[in-house]
């Protein structure tokens, strides 16, 4: 790669968005551009929504946006991430000082008033090419104008000015005012003035939102009744549309880092069954095969930029000549599709301290510990205990983790996280939901790991102590050995001697018994901490001891062969029973099957009562006194972390179900039997197995019936809807 092109675009964005400019590269998406143009220039108002990362935001500057200008629209983009002003103000302020406003209509202003964004619209006057145009104001992530720290009263304001332009009604406070100079004859007001004020700004109004807050939308529908009639939803890329994500770019004249390039038939049809394979996977482990092959093609644009990014880079990095072919064995084949997606998080976590340096033009004196702050920073600050993102000010993940803004920044600047600006205070979070499935599993193996080198450590050091012990035990027996020689010299001595050396006898037995008797209690400690390994090595370094053996039978009934089978029966049981269901159901929380994963925690909540049994029938010996226990704070933990995740199981279908049931309904009544019955199937595939947590979801939505009940009897009726 030449330094010229080093400074040139990539063909693949990656982690970000296509951007306007990249509209020459951007494709796979050429029906959903038609339709929601068609729907944009159709309708006065519309809303896209989509699941984060599915590409809305790509899809409306690179697709849509060349389109609605082709025909005479120019889209005026909004974002609502600035808490500092007034909604209505920030937005009033970008729409005058936008670059394709031109002139402005006076008719009947008045100077002084504040201005409504209806009035705006119907004063300024766009352009496009020198010819008059019709404005779009698109309002890209629109969830923000209700997660962003803005006022209530700024909120309030500016939801009210939208509804006035999506109802196309006079804003109240204007009409009032008219009716009052019209009243009092004012000789300015004519009819021409009047007919002016009647007549609605030509517009046309976009939200852009995700899917889990779409909700919101529905919250303000007394304001704008409407709001969600004309909805467009995105989904991921089928086969067909990866294909051409994959194909186009790379052969797309122009200037680029990369040479133009193709792939292998054998290449495209294996990266599109990897990256649907992911989701087929998933699937398969929900156990709904049916919802399988509908869904298992479904292909996610984050991945597949992350795919095509890393294999242009490797183009770019070792300079090959146009018009290369990428084969399967040009990255890895299936390999090194899996090790890429998996290993992206620590390949941006790997070059966190050189764009540190290059950000700062400051050194890193320990590359390993500035990676492992960022980590720790991410893993711990950054997600719930639920597997959940969450976001963190600026104060708070310095001061905890003892690190500078610029660390945080160079974090953004690979992508890692995203900064935000709320209420005068920046706020972090992960960048992306599909970064999460990495983190949490380099934050569970660190933790695994932290805590086996813990444990490691506190056997050395018992081991430690022991040498030490065993070296002044050795040491004081050679000091014994020197005075029996002494005492057999010097005969005046040798009674004293020999009462010297009793004494030392008993001492030294009484000692090492304790010794033996404290390294039975270490181990019965350790068991009680649910270390079960290190437990178990503890008992194996006490029974290959004959001696030490029959000491603590002798002392305390203890068959050490008994009691280490003990701990590996409750330690089997505890991984292969609680644990296994409890990770059974975080897998099935994670990819959405609720239902599923309520089943299990409930399976583990159960399967720990008998944990908890077992413990209190071995912790008493036939002779009366104690062997050991795990402690009950443990086993109180685990039934308290079981129920939470069993409570957010319930509350996650609940929500689904609410939301599912709204939308399937509004289709049911209008008679969209198939969106209906497809809506209906998921909501059954919802239904929790447990009576008690359907009588919960019928009270939550609320319901006269029996849920299951419910559910069929509506699918009964879109299936009768379809004439089946």
């Amino acid at each position: 790669m030449t330094p010229a092109s080093a400074n040139l675009p990539r063909r693949y964005p990656g982690l970000k968005p296509f951007e306007r400019s990249q509209s020459a590269v951007f494709y796979g998406r050429g029906e959903d551009v038609q339709r929601l143009s068609n729907l944009i220039v159709r309708e006065r108002l519309s809303v896209l929504f989509a699941k984060s990362g599915i590409g809305k935001t790509s899809l409306l500057q690179a697709g849509v946006a060349p389109e609605l200008e082709r025909q005479g629209f120019i889209p005026i983009f909004i974002r609502a991430d600035n808490t500092g002003a007034s909604l209505v103000d920030t937005i009033g302020n970008l729409l005058e000082k936008h670059r394709n406003a031109g002139g402005r209509d006076n008719t009947g202003e008045t100077p002084g008033d504040r201005q409504t964004l209806w009035e705006r619209m119907k004063r300024l006057e766009f352009d496009l090419d020198g010819l008059p145009a019709t404005p779009i104001l698109v309002f890209d992530q629109f969830e923000e104008v209700f997660t962003l720290g803005h006022s209530e009263a700024s909120r309030r304001r500016f939801l009210g000015e939208l509804a006035d332009l999506a109802n196309e009604s006079m804003p109240e406070a204007i009409r009032a005012a008219l009716m009052q100079q019209l009243q009092a004859q004012n000789p300015k007001l004519t009819a021409a003035i009047m007919q002016w004020w009647e007549r609605q700004p030509d517009l046309r109004v976009v939200l852009s939102i995700r899917s889990d807050f779409l909700h919101l939308l529905d919250d303000i529908s007394p304001l704008i009744p409407n709001i969600l009639r004309n909805r467009y939803q995105l989904q991921p890329l089928d086969r067909r549309q990866a294909q051409a994500a994959i194909e186009e770019p790379a052969r797309a004249s122009g200037l680029f880092s990369s040479p133009v390039f193709g792939y292998h038939p054998d290449a495209v049809r294996e990266i599109i069954d990897f990256l649907a394979g992911r989701e087929a996977k998933a699937e398969l482990e929900e156990g709904d095969a049916s919802l399988n092959l509908r869904k298992k093609d479904e292909i996610e644009s984050f991945n597949l930029q992350i795919l095509c990014q890393f294999i242009e880079g490797k183009i770019i990095a070792e300079n090959l000549p146009a018009p290369f072919e990428v084969t399967p064995a040009f990255y890895d084949g299936h390999e090194g599709l899996e090790r890429e997606i998996r290993d992206f998080y620590w390949k941006q976590l790997r070059t966190l301290p050189d764009t540190y340096i290059r950000r700062t033009a400051r050194k890193v004196e320990d590359r390993d510990h500035f990676i492992h702050t960022a980590q720790c920073l991410i893993e711990e600050s950054l997600v719930t205990p639920i597997g959940r993102r969450c976001s963190m000010v600026d104060d708070f993940l310095t001061t905890t983790w003892n690190v500078d803004h610029d660390f945080l920044d160079t974090l953004v600047d690979t992508r890692l996280l995203r900064k935000e600006l709320r209420l005068d205070d920046f706020y972090y979070e992960i960048s992306h939901d599909t970064l999460l499935p990495a983190i949490i599993e380099s934050r569970d193996e660190r933790r695994r790991q932290e805590k086996a080198d813990q444990e490691k450590e506190e056997l050395q050091a018992r081991l430690v102590e022991e040498a030490n012990q065993r070296a002044a035990m050795e040491a004081q027996l050679k000091a014994i050995e020197e005075r029996q020689r002494l005492a057999r010299r010097v005969a005046l001595f040798s009674l004293t001697t020999l009462a010297l050396m009793f004494l030392f006898g008993i001492w030294f037995m009484y000692n090492w018994v304790a010794s033996v008797r404290k390294e039975l209690e270490q181990a019965e400690f350790i068991v009680s901490s649910e270390a079960f390994h290190a437990g178990i090595e503890a008992y194996e370094n006490l029974a290959d001891k004959p001696v030490k053996t029959a000491v603590l039978w002798y002392y305390r009934g203890k068959d050490l062969g008994l009691e280490m089978e003990k701990v590996r029966r409750l330690h089997a049981l505890y991984d292969t029973i609680v644990l296994a269901n409890l990770i059974r159901g975080d897998s099935m929380f994670f990819s959405d099957n609720y239902a599923e994963a309520l089943s299990d925690y409930r399976e583990a909540y159960d399967s720990l009562l008998g944990y908890s049994r077992i413990i209190d029938i071995t912790r008493v010996s036939p002779k009366g006194d104690s062997i050991w226990r795990i402690q009950p704070n443990l086993v109180k933990s685990r039934y308290s972390d079981l129920y939470q995740r069993r409570d957010f199981a319930l509350k996650a279908i609940v929500a689904q179900f609410r939301l599912r049931q709204r939308a399937a309904e509004e289709f049911a009544e209008a008679g969209v039997w198939g969106q209906a019955l497809r809506i209906f199937r998921e909501m059954e595939a919802l239904l929790p197995r447990h009576e008690e947590d359907l009588e919960v979801l019928k009270k939550a939505i609320p319901l006269d019936e029996d849920p299951r009940k419910y559910v069929a009897d509506e699918i009964q009726k879109c299936l009768s809807g379809l004439h089946y």
